[in-house]
């Protein structure tokens, strides 16, 4: 009797493992396109299971390879699925291939799963406007569209009234302009391109101490805010209440960000990342102006 049951048990373990789900996994990256130096990104793994059975990963910190290391967060969806976040960033451009860490799936026996994985490509652009594509003359010509209503006599008049009445606009206004504004006006079109210096023979924390610094200082000269005194989280709203575009905000506050996890949170980036925090430094003044 006790050896029917033994068999008995075998044979239900051995059905059970055949109708056990192999584990699968499918990756994304968000956002998929459009990212940029110090852009945060999100690799997302998401692990299909049978029911009780739980992910395993076991490093806290995961290499990631020319990107940011990270800290993966675990976090079950359902009984069935377990979702994995890479959070990382880039502080220099190109495709990178990201090799993620093993993943395995323990089994109610206790036995592990291992589940492949794909590497994953993250494409990542600069914010410099030298990368930019120039926008084609798209604009048609109206006059040309079968339904137009004006002649070309009459196009023609209105072109040249309205060639008038600029002109004397234009020219009233150099009169009225006094020289101190002309020269200002000058002084900004003769304004060269913001660049900034790091000191290789200086520690990480106080090369991104200086950085931060100077780009606080150029800030307050250019938006008259106490630049210095304000946090990373507060300096983008007051940026904001100066009138300072949406692109500066973004990576004023990218920068400050990365410098004080630097300064203040132990981060020791490499060369090659604290070049990409001085290439966003600069294109925060990329058309030389404020």
């Amino acid at each position: 009797m006790t050896r029917l049951v033994v068999v008995l048990a075998a044979l239900l373990l051995g059905l059970s493992a055949a109708h056990a789900q192999e584990p699968a996994a499918q990756v994304e990256v968000e956002p998929f396109v459009g990212l940029t130096v110090g852009d945060p990104v999100s690799i997302r793994v998401t692990i299909s299971h049978d029911a009780g059975e739980s992910v395993v990963l076991d490093d806290s910190l995961v290499d990631m390879g020319g990107m940011e290391p990270s800290a993966p967060v675990i976090r079950e969806i359902s009984e069935m699925q377990t979702l994995i976040v890479f959070g990382t960033r880039s502080f220099s451009t190109g495709t990178f291939e990201v090799t993620l860490p093993p993943i395995s799936v323990r089994r109610l026996d206790g036995s592990l799963n291992a589940v492949a994985l794909s590497p994953v490509l993250v494409s990542i652009g600069s914010v410099l406007a030298d990368d930019a594509q120039p926008r084609p003359n798209t604009a048609p010509d109206l006059l040309e569209a079968e339904d137009r209503t004006f002649t070309p006599w009459i196009v023609a008049i209105i072109g040249i009234g309205l060639g008038f009445v600029v002109a004397r606009i234009a020219r009233g206004r150099i009169r009225t302009a006094s020289p101190a504004e002309s020269q200002v006006g000058q002084a900004a079109e003769a304004r060269p391109m913001v660049t900034f210096e790091l000191d290789e023979s200086l520690d990480a924390a106080e090369q991104c101490r200086r950085l931060s610094a100077s780009v606080r200082s150029r800030l307050g000269d250019d938006w008259s805010l106490p630049a210095d005194a304000l946090t990373a989280s507060e300096i983008g709203p007051a940026l904001a209440a100066a009138g300072a575009p949406g692109v500066v905000i973004l990576r004023v506050t990218r920068l400050i960000e990365a410098c004080d996890r630097v300064q203040f949170g132990g981060e020791q980036p490499t060369p090659e990342r604290l070049r990409g925090y001085r290439q966003l430094a600069e294109a925060i003044w990329e058309d030389g102006t404020p």
